[in-house]
């Protein structure tokens, strides 16, 4: 019975140290931890949907899919649906490999 305590304990204690998830969380007020800087600023209303375009775009990345959701729209369009209040961040690629940042504001 000890044994099976000391495996369990070693085993939870393991799975702590391992990363959450890929993303990181989008910072809150009174957070020290700053945002990158972004290219431009899109402050939508919670429910909120507007598209983007960027040509040649070749990939996507959102910081926190709890504050907003995204999908692409063709080859050259992201649709931006703003989900809960706050911030987080959006960037995509071009296929020259440039990025776009965007800071993505929900207001509730």
């Amino acid at each position: 019975m000890a044994s099976r305590f000391v495996v369990l304990t070693l085993g939870t204690l393991l799975l702590s140290t391992l990363p959450a998830g890929a993303r990181e969380p989008a910072a809150r007020a009174g957070d020290s931890k700053e945002l990158p800087a972004a290219d431009e600023t899109l402050t939508l209303k919670k429910g909120a949907k507007q598209v983007l375009t960027v040509q040649g775009m070749s990939r996507v990345a959102l910081g926190d899919p709890s504050i907003a959701d995204v999908k692409t729209t063709g080859k050259d369009g992201v649709e931006v649906s703003a989900l809960a209040k706050g911030t987080t961040t959006l960037i995509i690629w071009g296929a020259d490999g440039k990025r776009r940042t965007y800071r993505i504001v929900v207001d509730g």
